[in-house]
């Protein structure tokens, strides 16, 4: 349960500031109540969300769901505190629903919907705070929703499409690096004496790999613990922003991957610039705010030039050009709706090719890379079999 610091009164009228745990506001109110203190404030500790969050991430889906059920609720003429009040009680997760009803205490005390949002950064991404602001201004924010709604189920799609193309290339590697240590661990030391009982002399391929065999069986304790030790150096190595910048750099630089990822972030950025500018920013905002949406660090930094040669002037499809990552045809595309002045509509129609663009290019990426695994994995039990098979061969033949 999420913790809440409180601020609450006894009979007697003293001040108590403390912190509790409970399901929602109204069951900390309760709790108090038994206790003999009548609740003034509360609010919930984003820290213990935070903790809860490893279990309960709040992903692109949820968003997706709660953007559609608000703008659903919104078009049906009820309240933004009302709407809000019954997404609290239908959301799952509870990191989510203890967020949502502290929102909600937030509304009844007269804040903004942007501003009670605001409180949880870790739920509630900044790109849909600045919208949730826009249609708060202009009275859309039913409209507003409906278009973050669409915006995360395609994110949420191509995110799911991504990684089931990357899962099946991940369970060969594991079953890989699994043949190999139970083929030099388990097999070869079987035959290593076999073939020493039988005599005769043995290849160099069954030389060598009988003395990584003999290598491995005697440190495969060591061995494994580096294996860990270096999953769990990559594993924390690329959450630093170094790490993070060194493996971004990777996915839009290395021929076997850079397709895929070009697409999605071209996609990610025609989708999104098409909706800050449809909703009425201007562009110079709308840059500066697109800057943490491309979702590559090595990108980031190269957009964020690109955003300084807007603000000084600078055509848009000439500082696109400049950051020598968004294919031609995205550029062409920009450069024509700057000319109509219908950059908003030409992008929204480009972000439908480019996503579609992206499942071509994880097909291909799949087709391509599961044939390599199994040509690598036949190949490592081809190996093995024949350093076995060879010498037996050649001792038989001695034999007759």
């Amino acid at each position: 349960m999420p913790e809440f610091s409180y601020k609450a009164k006894n009979m007697q009228g003293s001040a108590v500031n403390g912190v509790l745990e409970a399901a929602s506001s109204e069951a900390l109110e309760a709790l108090l109540n038994e206790r003999g203190y009548f609740l003034l404030e509360s609010r919930i500790n984003e820290q213990s969300l935070s903790l809860a969050s490893f279990t309960e991430r709040v992903n692109k889906r949820d968003l997706a769901v709660f953007c559609r059920q608000l703008s659903v609720v919104l078009n049906s003429g009820i309240t933004i505190l009302e709407a809000i009040s019954i997404l609290s009680e239908q959301v799952q997760k509870k990191t989510f629903r203890a967020a949502l009803a502290t929102v909600r205490d937030d509304l009844q005390k007269g804040r903004l919907l942007s501003q009670a949002m605001g409180a949880f950064p870790s739920i509630f991404p900044e790109f849909l705070l600045n919208m949730v602001r826009i249609g708060e201004a202009s009275g859309t924010l039913e409209t507003v929703m409906e278009q973050m709604a669409d915006f995360y189920e395609n994110e949420d799609r191509i995110n799911r499409k991504v990684k089931s193309a990357m899962t099946y290339p991940a369970i060969l590697s594991v079953m890989l690096v699994g043949v190999v240590i139970l083929l030099m661990v388990a097999v070869l030391p079987t035959f290593s004496g076999v073939l020493n009982d039988m005599g005769g002399q043995m290849p160099g391929i069954t030389r060598a790999l009988m003395a990584i065999s003999d290598f491995m069986t005697a440190n495969i304790v060591y061995i494994l613990i580096v294996i860990g030790l270096v999953i769990a150096f990559r594993y924390y190595y690329i959450r630093t922003e170094n790490g993070r910048l060194r493996s971004d750099t990777f996915k839009i630089t290395h021929s076997l991957f850079k397709n895929v990822n070009v697409k999605v972030v071209t996609a990610r950025f025609a989708r999104s610039l098409g909706i800050l500018l449809k909703s009425g920013m201007n562009i110079i905002n709308a840059f500066d705010l697109m800057a943490g949406l491309m979702g590559n660090r090595a990108v980031e930094q190269r957009f964020m030039k690109s955003a300084e040669e807007v603000e000084q002037g600078r055509g848009i499809s000439e500082s696109l050009a400049k950051m020598r990552l968004f294919p031609p045809l995205l550029i062409h595309m920009v450069a024509i709706g700057e000319q109509t002045g219908e950059l908003d509509q030409m992008l929204t129609r480009t972000s439908r090719f480019f996503d579609d663009e992206v499942d071509v290019a994880i097909q291909k990426l799949t087709a391509m890379i599961e044939p390599i695994m199994i040509i690598l994995l036949a190949g490592v039990i081809a190996v093995v079999l024949l350093s076995i098979f060879l010498p037996m061969l050649e001792i038989m033949n001695n034999v007759h």
